[in-house]
């Protein structure tokens, strides 16, 4: 955190909910602690309930902003894509680099999926789930049938990547280019 210079309440939201993917994404909802979150962000545990009211809260907004974060990857992907690849294509390369990129944000994805028949995640796991796989019907234009393909590989590469066996998928540009 920069000192001498006061940062702006967004910026340190932003912080608090990055620090909070990492450590739900290493511990899970409820060995999550709010108080390693409040340090690694460098706000007080006080604060960061008047922000977000309880640790439910936060988490959940937690995985909104990793969504957000995905999502913006997807849109962006899309949209600057080489001519000659599809929307699919450049999603899945996106992905893969996303996934290699930010680490705290696969466990997120992992954690939610698992913790998902709790009731102070499932809502928001089914809902950003749902807004995932609809952005990338609309971005794609791709059918039921694609999107659902799409999303399976998504999956395994979300499982490989997890457990460091990415190699039992083989080559990812390879595999992008299925798409």
């Amino acid at each position: 955190m920069v000192t001498g210079k006061r940062m702006k309440a967004e910026d340190r939201k932003v912080l608090i909910l990055e620090a909070a993917m990492e450590e739900y994404g290493r511990s899970g909802m409820h060995a999550t602690s709010t108080e390693v979150i409040a340090e690694r962000a460098g706000v007080s545990q006080p604060y960061l309930f008047r922000l977000f009211g309880t640790k439910a809260d936060l988490i959940a907004a937690a995985i909104e902003h990793h969504t957000t974060k995905l999502r913006r990857t997807f849109r962006e992907a899309a949209e600057r894509r080489d001519p000659d690849s599809s929307p699919l294509e450049a999603m899945a390369l996106a992905y893969i680099g996303f996934m290699n990129d930010d680490v705290n944000s696969l466990r997120c994805q992992l954690h939610t999926w698992a913790a998902a028949s709790d009731p102070a995640i499932k809502d928001v796991a089914q809902r950003t789930y749902r807004e995932i796989w609809e952005d990338i019907a609309t971005l794609s234009s791709a059918s039921a049938d694609e999107v659902r393909d799409f999303m399976a590989h998504g999956m395994l590469l979300t499982i490989l990547a997890a457990l460091d066996l990415t190699e039992l998928y083989g080559d990812p540009l390879a595999v992008a280019k299925e798409f």
